[in-house]
């Protein structure tokens, strides 16, 4: 038996927005990629191997963008990119390449330092 509404029609089910900051969807799409998170700090994800680093939006939770290491190798960022993308939508993400990153010693020795580069 279909629920109805006051007015006679099947009702519809209301999708649930995306939260700012998905952290357990993003979980999920990484591990269903056969990946792992090995470090959170403020809105960056980094994975496992460092190919690659996920940034959560800052406007609208379902816009991921990722940002691929500089020494990753440049030929296998499409595939990773569009198995991201496909599995993504699965989970109500978009996810956009951006551009690449670098990690880098800072001056104090107690830390890294990120420089993002995003595509022109």
């Amino acid at each position: 038996m279909n629920s109805q509404t006051s007015g006679g029609s099947p009702q519809q089910a209301v999708p649930t927005p995306i939260p700012l900051r998905p952290l357990g969807l993003v979980k999920n799409l990484i591990e269903s990629l056969g990946l792992d998170i090995t470090y959170l700090f403020d809105d960056l994800i980094f994975i496992e191997h460092n190919a690659f680093l996920l940034q959560m939006g800052a406007d609208k939770g379902e816009e991921i963008a990722v940002w691929f290491n500089e020494e990753s190798t440049p030929s296998d960022r499409p595939e990773m990119l569009l198995r991201l993308q496909e599995e993504g939508t699965t989970f109500g993400l978009i996810i956009q390449e951006k551009g690449t990153y670098s990690l880098s010693d800072n001056h104090n020795g107690d830390g890294v330092d990120i420089r993002f580069n995003a595509l022109i």
